[in-house]
């Protein structure tokens, strides 16, 4: 399918830095590698994970890189830092090329420590609730979204009760385009999003409680339209971005919240333009995708702060994000 496959290639590594606008640095960079996978650990340190089995650890404008042995081959598209030391990158593909690998020592060597088996699978995205407790967001089987949950920091997974998802839209599928389609949210909230099968939808469950499925005002009436991530901010109020990755400057609604306690998204004014990836914290929403990043601040309008595409951002505090995207290219961004 279209929209598991699409990859922009890429390269990237450190050099010399280059400033952006309104607040984006972007350091030079020469790997060879689609990043998507972020999360950040603290302060000015990140790690960073993409395509050709690469993993990057950053500390502001300094990168190191790893091409992980034995992994060459994979697309790593999500990743968790439980902290500077302890990281799972998760690989996206469809049977066994969707994988997790692990590093307790702070990347200088890594492990396989699972495997899709089941042959129609393909994960899309990974997150945590904390140290121990984690969800896998996997495209349809049976009908009905894959929901992987460990208790032991990953070491494990079992699929939640496929019942508890509504069946899948003709087509529907998720993105695994920034490891931001599936998002925690404050009380124990779990949220997904999709596309391909005309309105995108987000899918939200509080623990031990169903999924439940409701449309968004942004088009999914191709493969590759759709929401492709999601982003609860401190208030409960849960954000979604998506567009068609296809037509990067394309109009549209690309952007919608959910108020906490609401049933329903309103559309949000922004900027046009395909977005992959959301971030919210104290206040400040960032987006970013292919058009380049936007920014909203103290519930302000968004605005456009950089043209340079990206794939994926992480707010760090509601004044620094970072941000990784197309031939290895990370962005640090300050207000």
């Amino acid at each position: 399918m279209d929209r598991r496959n699409f990859i922009i290639a890429g390269s990237a590594f450190v050099a010399k830095p280059a400033a952006a606008s309104d607040g984006l640095v972007i350091p030079a960079s020469s790997i060879d590698s689609e990043l998507r996978g972020l999360s950040p650990t603290g302060g000015t340190t990140y790690w960073a994970s993409g395509s050709k089995g690469w993993i990057v650890r950053g500390k502001a404008q300094r990168r190191d890189a790893v091409r992980v042995a034995g992994a060459e081959a994979l697309d790593f598209r999500g990743l968790h830092a439980f902290h500077d030391q302890h990281v799972l990158a998760m690989s996206a593909g469809p049977g066994e090329a969707s994988q997790l690998w692990r590093t307790r020592n702070g990347g200088k060597t890594w492990a396989r420590v699972a495997v899709n088996q089941d042959p129609d699978g393909f994960w899309d995205s990974l997150t945590f609730v904390d140290d121990k407790r984690g969800y896998i967001l996997g495209d349809p089987t049976q009908g009905r979204f894959t929901v992987l949950y460990t208790d032991d920091a990953g070491e494990t997974w079992a699929r939640l009760d496929p019942k508890a998802v509504p069946p899948a839209a003709p087509n529907e599928g998720a993105f695994a385009a920034s490891n931001g389609c599936v998002a925690i949210g404050p009380r124990g909230q779990v949220a997904f999003c999709t596309g391909g099968a005309g309105k995108a939808r987000v899918y939200l469950s509080r623990v031990g409680k169903a999924f439940v499925a409701l449309e968004t005002p942004i088009l999914a009436d191709a493969p590759s339209k759709g929401a492709f991530a999601v982003a609860f901010a401190n208030d409960g109020t849960l954000w979604v971005c998506g567009g068609d990755y296809r037509s990067p400057q394309g109009q549209g609604v690309n952007l919608a919240r959910r108020a906490p306690g609401r049933l329903t998204f309103e559309p949000v004014a922004a900027p046009a333009g395909y977005l992959s990836g959301i971030s919210a914290r104290g206040g400040t929403v960032m987006a970013t995708g292919l058009a380049g990043t936007i920014v909203s601040r103290d519930g302000g309008a968004f605005e456009r702060v950089s043209a340079a595409p990206m794939n994926s951002v992480r707010l760090t505090s509601k004044n620094t994000a970072v941000l990784c995207g197309p031939k290895g290219t990370i962005g640090l961004w300050k207000a």
